[in-house]
């Protein structure tokens, strides 16, 4: 619960208030505003994450999230006073599904964000979108479907942190160890850390799996074949 805690209470929610009575400001006036925010579930696996999140939030305060892939979860975040603030039950217009906030968070991200493939030092590359918005880019398949064209091949890709998000094509074995080492030392001194799994991508179906995890630690290790 003190990771929870760290994660949605008042410093760990993006510097807001939870508790405050009042919205962030009028959903018609932010839903141009609204994209994706990836977030880590761990330690708390997808059964009890739910479970917990609600323990520690009551009724409209709880943060507006859907699952992605094993222990990341996609929130939805507005800008204000230049920094991001979540987006909570009590935000939300009445009828509006997740599915279509979804649809619109990812429209707004795909209009405002640009990204861009480098080279990264461990021999690999890295997406590139400003600092912020790099692990948002799980949203968008048409961008991975770009990457795995310009690499020509299936994709091993780590997102350690938040603006950290690391590829590999699937042939180069070398610097996909490489990648690994990477993530492995980024977890014991990096910020805004997200996952220590390791991801492929698909070129065909552009679907995402976890095939490695990075640091056995208190996380047992599975690979998928």
């Amino acid at each position: 619960m003190l990771y929870l805690k760290k994660l949605f209470t008042k410093d760990g929610i993006d510097n807001r208030d939870v508790r405050s009575a009042s919205p962030l400001r009028p959903f018609d006036e932010a839903k141009n505003d609204v994209i994706p925010w990836i977030k880590v579930t761990y330690p708390f696996t997808r059964d009890n994450c739910r479970d917990s999140v609600q323990q520690l939030f009551q009724g409209e305060n709880m943060p507006v999230f859907q699952f992605w892939l094993d222990d990341l979860c996609i929130f939805y975040a507005v800008e204000k006073n230049d920094r991001y603030e979540f987006l909570l039950q009590k935000d939300m217009p009445k009828g509006m599904s997740l599915e279509a906030l979804h649809k619109m968070a990812v429209r707004n991200l795909d209009r405002d964000i640009s990204f861009e493939l480098g080279k990264a030092h461990f021999g690999g590359y890295a997406l590139i979108a400003g600092g912020n918005h790099e692990s948002a880019s799980v949203c968008l398949p048409h961008v991975w479907e770009w990457l795995c064209g310009e690499l020509d091949d299936n994709l091993i890709v780590s997102i350690p942190a938040k603006h950290q998000v690391y590829i590999c094509p699937e042939r180069d074995q070398d610097n996909i160890v490489n990648m690994k080492i990477l993530v492995h030392e980024y977890f014991k001194k990096g910020d805004r850390l997200l996952t220590r799994n390791i991801f492929r991508v698909d070129r065909r179906t552009l679907e995402w799996t976890v095939v490695d995890t990075v640091g056995i630690g208190e996380r047992k290790l599975h690979i998928k074949h």
